[in-house]
């Protein structure tokens, strides 16, 4: 899995940090978790395939995290694209689209299934699923949690041969998980390989206050990452606003369990967010402060932080 950050700013971009947005890579497809304005040409930068983008997330309806959505479905559509495309957010989210159909004549080649975010799974496909959770904001803002479920088994041929399963096709079906019939006796997975690997997780919380039920939410995650609008000195008006601070986002890692976290949706005032990676790092040691185009590698249970895309091969 690769987490690539196409957008790391708070309310309006900057010279070094475009709007929200978090572009998700895995064996199943790409998953869009929000779309700040100017996604397309972040998406040319880092040299990723609009195309291959299974379904798009937003966590709610403020500009900076959807105006970039039309522009890409319209993208989309110029390079004919066919395959469904999965649409979860609130229903304001489905209101506006449909404004843009309207008035806009997109004309789209292909079709938007729309899913509205509600608590609970809200998308699944055989090795992906998604999971919202209502979050604390001005307006209904949902965080999600993405799970990559590993569907190959260590195997272990010569338990397959003791069974009489020949070589070829049946050994994947069972390495896959499924069983099978082989001289009228049935042959499930766990007889010739070992159980699946558990599943990889990354938890977004789009815009969000503290609050601690969704520490629950995020229980055990491999990558937590966390808006953090605000440095620890404005936690006043990070109540006000309902975002969270560094401090905030720190706990919440820390008391999720969570192996890496990754702060990110920065206010423009902060020109070098090296202090807010260093104000959570007091809190949770294995913070980094995200930038745009960092890349997050998941493989074999190791994840590694390359701030240049070009190098996450």
């Amino acid at each position: 899995m690769k987490i690539v950050f196409l957008g790391t700013s708070a309310a309006v971009p900057t010279r070094e940090r475009n709007t929200a947005s978090i572009y998700i890579m895995t064996t199943n497809g790409a998953y869009l978790f929000d779309a700040g304005e100017g996604l397309q040409k972040q998406l040319q930068i880092a040299g990723l395939n609009p195309i291959k983008i299974k379904a798009v997330f937003i966590s709610h309806m403020h500009f900076d995290h959807v105006l970039g959505l039309p522009g890409l479905l319209m993208t989309m559509a110029l390079l004919n694209r066919k395959e469904k495309l999965t649409i979860v957010g609130t229903r304001k989210l489905f209101q506006f689209l449909k404004m843009f159909d309207k008035e806009f004549y997109m004309d789209l080649t292909f079709e938007i299934e729309f899913i509205e975010a509600h608590q609970g799974s809200v998308y699944r496909n055989k090795e992906i699923e998604v999971l919202a959770f209502p979050t604390i904001h001005s307006t209904e803002s949902y965080a999600y949690r993405l799970f990559e479920y590993k569907l190959k088994r260590k195997f272990h041929p010569e338990k397959a041969l003791e069974l009489g399963i020949p070589k070829g096709p049946l050994w994947n079906k069972l390495q896959l998980g499924e069983s099978i019939i082989v001289n009228g006796k049935r042959i499930t997975p766990e007889m010739v390989s070992d159980s699946p690997p558990s599943p990889i997780s990354v938890s977004i919380t789009g815009d969000t206050a503290y609050f601690e039920q969704l520490i629950d939410f995020f229980k055990g995650t491999d990558v937590l990452i966390h808006e953090s609008t605000f440095s620890r000195e404005l936690t006043d008006k990070a109540s006000e606003m309902l975002h969270s601070t560094t401090e905030q986002a720190a706990t919440v890692a820390l008391k999720s369990g969570a192996k890496l976290l990754v702060l990110y949706h920065f206010s423009e005032r902060y020109k070098d967010v090296r202090l807010l990676e260093e104000e959570a790092k007091k809190i949770f040691p294995n913070t980094v402060a995200a930038k745009d185009f960092m890349c997050v590698k998941i493989e074999d249970n190791d994840i590694n932080v390359i701030n240049n895309i070009e190098k996450c091969e």
